[in-house]
Protein backbone atom coordinates (compact mmCIF):
# COMPACT_ATOMS: atom_id res chain seq x y z
CA UNK A 1 0.00 0.00 0.00
CA UNK A 2 3.12 2.73 0.76
CA UNK A 3 4.08 1.70 -2.95
CA UNK A 4 0.56 3.03 -4.10
CA UNK A 5 0.89 6.24 -2.21
CA UNK A 6 4.20 6.93 -3.50
CA UNK A 7 3.33 6.30 -6.82
CA UNK A 8 0.78 8.80 -6.42
CA UNK A 9 2.86 11.14 -5.29
CA UNK A 10 4.95 10.96 -8.68
CA UNK A 11 2.48 11.12 -10.94
CA UNK A 12 -0.53 13.66 -8.82
CA UNK A 13 1.25 16.74 -11.34
CA UNK A 14 0.64 14.71 -14.48
CA UNK A 15 -3.10 13.62 -13.57
CA UNK A 16 -4.10 17.25 -12.27
CA UNK A 17 -2.65 18.72 -15.74
CA UNK A 18 -5.94 16.53 -17.22
CA UNK A 19 -8.01 17.09 -14.55
CA UNK A 20 -7.61 21.33 -14.40
CA UNK A 21 -8.33 21.54 -17.79
CA UNK A 22 -11.17 21.05 -20.01
CA UNK A 23 -9.33 22.47 -22.81
CA UNK A 24 -6.70 20.21 -22.60
CA UNK A 25 -8.70 17.22 -22.76
CA UNK A 26 -11.09 18.25 -25.11
CA UNK A 27 -8.52 19.00 -27.54
CA UNK A 28 -7.14 15.33 -26.83
CA UNK A 29 -10.00 13.87 -27.75
CA UNK A 30 -10.78 15.70 -30.32
CA UNK A 31 -7.27 14.52 -32.12
CA UNK A 32 -7.94 11.08 -31.61
CA UNK A 33 -10.15 10.85 -34.47
CA UNK A 34 -6.86 12.16 -36.63
CA UNK A 35 -5.29 15.45 -37.55
CA UNK A 36 -6.96 18.83 -36.93
CA UNK A 37 -6.19 22.28 -38.07
CA UNK A 38 -7.18 25.59 -35.30
CA UNK A 39 -10.29 26.18 -37.74
CA UNK A 40 -11.46 22.11 -37.18
CA UNK A 41 -10.36 22.52 -33.32
CA UNK A 42 -12.54 25.77 -33.11
CA UNK A 43 -15.55 23.99 -34.57
CA UNK A 44 -15.56 21.09 -33.03
CA UNK A 45 -14.46 22.40 -29.10
CA UNK A 46 -16.64 25.47 -29.61
CA UNK A 47 -14.03 27.69 -27.73
CA UNK A 48 -11.89 30.51 -29.28
CA UNK A 49 -8.88 30.18 -30.84
CA UNK A 50 -6.84 31.94 -28.04
CA UNK A 51 -7.91 29.61 -25.80
CA UNK A 52 -7.42 26.34 -28.08
CA UNK A 53 -3.63 27.82 -28.55
CA UNK A 54 -2.84 28.15 -25.20
CA UNK A 55 -3.95 24.61 -24.66
CA UNK A 56 -2.18 23.61 -27.62
CA UNK A 57 1.02 24.85 -26.33
CA UNK A 58 1.03 22.67 -22.94
CA UNK A 59 0.18 19.86 -24.72
CA UNK A 60 3.10 20.39 -27.30
CA UNK A 61 5.35 21.07 -24.34
CA UNK A 62 4.28 17.68 -22.51
CA UNK A 63 5.27 15.96 -26.34
CA UNK A 64 1.54 14.97 -26.67
CA UNK A 65 1.10 16.82 -29.90
CA UNK A 66 3.01 18.09 -32.94
CA UNK A 67 2.50 20.55 -34.61
CA UNK A 68 3.66 19.87 -39.11
CA UNK A 69 2.12 22.13 -41.37
CA UNK A 70 -0.64 24.11 -39.78
CA UNK A 71 -2.15 20.60 -38.65
CA UNK A 72 -1.84 19.02 -35.11
CA UNK A 73 -1.77 15.13 -33.97
CA UNK A 74 -1.38 13.34 -31.39
CA UNK A 75 1.80 11.99 -30.68
CA UNK A 76 2.60 8.11 -29.59
CA UNK A 77 2.21 9.26 -26.10
CA UNK A 78 -0.61 11.58 -26.43
CA UNK A 79 -2.15 8.56 -28.52
CA UNK A 80 -2.06 6.26 -25.20
CA UNK A 81 -2.68 9.09 -22.22
CA UNK A 82 -5.76 10.03 -25.33
CA UNK A 83 -7.08 6.43 -24.77
CA UNK A 84 -6.89 5.85 -20.81
CA UNK A 85 -8.51 9.94 -20.39
CA UNK A 86 -11.18 8.10 -22.54
CA UNK A 87 -11.11 5.07 -20.63
CA UNK A 88 -11.40 6.68 -17.44
CA UNK A 89 -14.74 9.05 -18.64
CA UNK A 90 -16.13 5.39 -19.75
CA UNK A 91 -15.17 4.16 -16.45
CA UNK A 92 -17.46 7.06 -14.14
CA UNK A 93 -19.71 7.10 -17.11
CA UNK A 94 -20.39 3.71 -15.94
CA UNK A 95 -20.11 3.65 -12.54
CA UNK A 96 -22.42 6.82 -12.29
CA UNK A 97 -25.32 4.71 -14.44
CA UNK A 98 -24.84 1.75 -12.30
CA UNK A 99 -24.80 3.03 -8.73
CA UNK A 100 -27.92 1.90 -7.91
CA UNK A 101 -27.53 -1.44 -8.94
CA UNK A 102 -23.42 -1.80 -7.52
CA UNK A 103 -24.05 0.19 -4.00
CA UNK A 104 -25.14 -1.88 -1.11
CA UNK A 105 -25.20 -4.92 -3.32
CA UNK A 106 -22.45 -8.25 -3.14
CA UNK A 107 -19.91 -7.42 -6.10
CA UNK A 108 -17.24 -9.84 -5.00
CA UNK A 109 -18.58 -12.31 -7.60
CA UNK A 110 -16.94 -9.66 -10.68
CA UNK A 111 -13.50 -10.13 -11.01
CA UNK A 112 -11.32 -7.35 -10.81
CA UNK A 113 -9.81 -7.73 -14.60
CA UNK A 114 -13.42 -7.15 -15.03
CA UNK A 115 -13.99 -4.24 -12.70
CA UNK A 116 -11.20 -2.71 -14.52
CA UNK A 117 -13.20 -2.75 -18.14
CA UNK A 118 -16.38 -1.37 -16.49
CA UNK A 119 -16.68 1.40 -18.59
CA UNK A 120 -17.65 -1.61 -21.44
CA UNK A 121 -20.90 -1.40 -19.72
CA UNK A 122 -21.89 2.46 -20.69
CA UNK A 123 -24.65 1.94 -23.28
CA UNK A 124 -26.79 0.07 -20.56
CA UNK A 125 -29.64 1.22 -18.65
CA UNK A 126 -31.11 0.41 -15.19
CA UNK A 127 -34.64 -0.80 -14.94
CA UNK A 128 -36.19 -0.81 -11.49
CA UNK A 129 -39.09 -2.08 -9.66
CA UNK A 130 -42.08 0.50 -9.32
CA UNK A 131 -44.70 0.80 -6.79
CA UNK A 132 -47.45 0.37 -9.85
CA UNK A 133 -45.10 -3.09 -11.26
CA UNK A 134 -42.35 -4.46 -8.55
CA UNK A 135 -41.83 -7.52 -11.48
CA UNK A 136 -40.69 -4.82 -14.41
CA UNK A 137 -37.20 -6.37 -14.13
CA UNK A 138 -38.23 -9.38 -14.93
CA UNK A 139 -40.60 -8.35 -17.50
CA UNK A 140 -37.92 -6.40 -19.45
CA UNK A 141 -35.49 -9.93 -19.17
CA UNK A 142 -38.59 -11.77 -20.62
CA UNK A 143 -39.03 -9.38 -23.25
CA UNK A 144 -35.52 -9.71 -24.10
CA UNK A 145 -35.67 -13.54 -23.79
CA UNK A 146 -38.18 -13.61 -26.38
CA UNK A 147 -36.42 -11.94 -28.76
CA UNK A 148 -33.49 -14.53 -28.49
CA UNK A 149 -32.66 -18.02 -29.55
CA UNK A 150 -29.01 -18.60 -28.29
CA UNK A 151 -28.74 -17.92 -24.26
CA UNK A 152 -25.83 -18.19 -21.90
CA UNK A 153 -26.80 -17.81 -18.01
CA UNK A 154 -24.69 -17.93 -15.10
CA UNK A 155 -26.59 -18.61 -11.93
CA UNK A 156 -28.00 -18.85 -8.18
CA UNK A 157 -31.67 -17.93 -8.58
CA UNK A 158 -33.98 -19.49 -9.85
CA UNK A 159 -36.86 -17.43 -12.38
CA UNK A 160 -39.45 -19.79 -13.89
CA UNK A 161 -40.25 -17.66 -16.53
CA UNK A 162 -36.59 -17.97 -17.78
CA UNK A 163 -36.41 -21.64 -17.82
CA UNK A 164 -39.78 -21.98 -19.79
CA UNK A 165 -37.97 -19.69 -22.54
CA UNK A 166 -34.84 -22.02 -22.26
CA UNK A 167 -37.18 -24.67 -22.93
CA UNK A 168 -38.79 -23.17 -26.36
CA UNK A 169 -35.45 -21.89 -27.56
CA UNK A 170 -33.87 -26.09 -26.77
CA UNK A 171 -36.97 -27.87 -28.32
CA UNK A 172 -36.54 -25.55 -31.26
CA UNK A 173 -32.81 -26.11 -31.78
CA UNK A 174 -31.29 -22.98 -30.03
CA UNK A 175 -27.86 -23.02 -27.94
CA UNK A 176 -28.15 -22.71 -24.53
CA UNK A 177 -25.44 -22.95 -21.68
CA UNK A 178 -26.23 -22.97 -18.14
CA UNK A 179 -24.23 -22.66 -14.85
CA UNK A 180 -25.92 -23.23 -11.87
CA UNK A 181 -25.56 -24.63 -8.12
CA UNK A 182 -27.17 -27.33 -7.24
CA UNK A 183 -29.90 -26.43 -5.68
CA UNK A 184 -30.90 -24.52 -8.63
CA UNK A 185 -29.99 -27.69 -11.47
CA UNK A 186 -32.30 -29.79 -8.92
CA UNK A 187 -35.33 -26.92 -9.58
CA UNK A 188 -34.13 -27.36 -13.15
CA UNK A 189 -34.68 -30.94 -13.12
CA UNK A 190 -38.27 -30.53 -11.59
CA UNK A 191 -39.55 -28.40 -14.18
CA UNK A 192 -37.87 -29.83 -17.45
CA UNK A 193 -37.53 -33.55 -16.79
CA UNK A 194 -33.75 -35.75 -16.56
CA UNK A 195 -34.68 -37.27 -20.16
CA UNK A 196 -35.73 -33.86 -21.89
CA UNK A 197 -32.38 -32.55 -20.42
CA UNK A 198 -30.58 -35.48 -21.31
CA UNK A 199 -31.68 -35.45 -24.77
CA UNK A 200 -30.73 -32.04 -25.31
CA UNK A 201 -27.05 -32.54 -24.10
CA UNK A 202 -26.45 -35.73 -25.87
CA UNK A 203 -27.88 -33.40 -29.18
CA UNK A 204 -25.56 -31.10 -28.06
CA UNK A 205 -28.01 -28.03 -27.46
CA UNK A 206 -27.81 -28.13 -23.82
CA UNK A 207 -24.33 -27.23 -22.24
CA UNK A 208 -25.29 -27.71 -18.26
CA UNK A 209 -22.45 -27.08 -15.76
CA UNK A 210 -22.66 -27.17 -11.95
CA UNK A 211 -20.21 -24.18 -10.20
CA UNK A 212 -19.49 -25.19 -6.29
CA UNK A 213 -20.05 -21.98 -4.90
CA UNK A 214 -22.74 -19.93 -4.06
CA UNK A 215 -22.24 -17.14 -6.96
CA UNK A 216 -24.22 -14.06 -5.94
CA UNK A 217 -25.09 -12.75 -9.27
CA UNK A 218 -27.43 -13.42 -11.93
CA UNK A 219 -26.26 -12.83 -15.66
CA UNK A 220 -28.37 -13.83 -18.47
CA UNK A 221 -26.69 -12.88 -22.30
CA UNK A 222 -28.53 -13.67 -25.57
CA UNK A 223 -28.46 -12.75 -28.93
CA UNK A 224 -27.90 -9.23 -28.65
CA UNK A 225 -28.03 -8.46 -25.20
CA UNK A 226 -26.59 -8.78 -21.65
CA UNK A 227 -28.66 -8.68 -18.26
CA UNK A 228 -26.99 -8.52 -14.28
CA UNK A 229 -28.73 -8.68 -11.44
CA UNK A 230 -26.68 -8.97 -7.90
CA UNK A 231 -27.47 -9.80 -4.37
CA UNK A 232 -27.86 -7.13 -1.53
CA UNK A 233 -25.20 -6.79 1.35
CA UNK A 234 -27.57 -8.90 3.22
CA UNK A 235 -27.37 -12.18 1.02
CA UNK A 236 -30.75 -12.23 -0.93
CA UNK A 237 -31.13 -11.51 -4.31
CA UNK A 238 -32.67 -8.00 -5.23
CA UNK A 239 -35.41 -8.52 -7.75
CA UNK A 240 -36.09 -4.95 -8.08
CA UNK A 241 -33.25 -4.25 -9.68
CA UNK A 242 -30.96 -4.97 -12.66
CA UNK A 243 -29.15 -3.93 -15.82
CA UNK A 244 -29.47 -4.26 -19.27
CA UNK A 245 -27.67 -3.57 -22.69
CA UNK A 246 -27.10 -4.41 -26.04
CA UNK A 247 -23.96 -2.78 -26.81
CA UNK A 248 -21.65 -4.91 -28.06
CA UNK A 249 -18.68 -3.95 -26.12
CA UNK A 250 -21.60 -5.00 -22.67
CA UNK A 251 -22.08 -8.04 -24.34
CA UNK A 252 -18.51 -9.43 -25.00
CA UNK A 253 -17.82 -8.04 -21.39
CA UNK A 254 -20.55 -10.51 -20.30
CA UNK A 255 -19.79 -13.07 -22.36
CA UNK A 256 -15.95 -12.83 -20.71
CA UNK A 257 -17.63 -13.15 -17.17
CA UNK A 258 -19.48 -15.77 -18.36
CA UNK A 259 -16.47 -17.76 -19.57
CA UNK A 260 -14.39 -17.04 -15.97
CA UNK A 261 -16.99 -18.94 -14.34
CA UNK A 262 -17.51 -21.98 -17.38
CA UNK A 263 -13.26 -22.43 -15.95
CA UNK A 264 -14.31 -23.27 -12.36
CA UNK A 265 -17.34 -25.39 -13.04
CA UNK A 266 -17.99 -28.96 -13.87
CA UNK A 267 -19.97 -30.17 -16.33
CA UNK A 268 -23.28 -32.58 -15.72
CA UNK A 269 -25.08 -35.47 -16.66
CA UNK A 270 -27.71 -37.45 -15.23
CA UNK A 271 -26.74 -41.30 -14.55
CA UNK A 272 -30.45 -42.58 -14.01
CA UNK A 273 -30.86 -40.79 -10.88
CA UNK A 274 -33.98 -40.50 -8.90
CA UNK A 275 -33.31 -38.28 -6.53
CA UNK A 276 -31.75 -34.77 -6.69
CA UNK A 277 -29.21 -36.10 -4.78
CA UNK A 278 -27.41 -38.58 -7.51
CA UNK A 279 -26.45 -35.40 -9.65
CA UNK A 280 -22.63 -36.17 -11.29
CA UNK A 281 -20.58 -33.43 -11.96
CA UNK A 282 -17.64 -34.33 -14.54
CA UNK A 283 -14.28 -33.48 -13.64
CA UNK A 284 -12.74 -31.74 -16.54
Amino acid sequence: MDYMFELYEQVKDDMKFFIASDVRAKILISLRSGSKNLADLRKEIHLSSSTILHGMNQLEQKNFIFRESGNYSLSQTGEVVSNKLIDVMRSFYSLNLCEGLFLNHDISCIPPDLFKDIGCLEKSFIVKSTSTNIMRPQEVLSEFLAKSKNFKQLTSVYNPASVQIFMKALENGGDVQLIMTEGIIDKLVETAGEEKLNKWIKEGNLKLMKIDEDVKISLTTGDNFIALGLFSADGTYDLNISLISHGEEAISWGNRLFEHYRQISNSVEFKGRKTPEKIVALEK
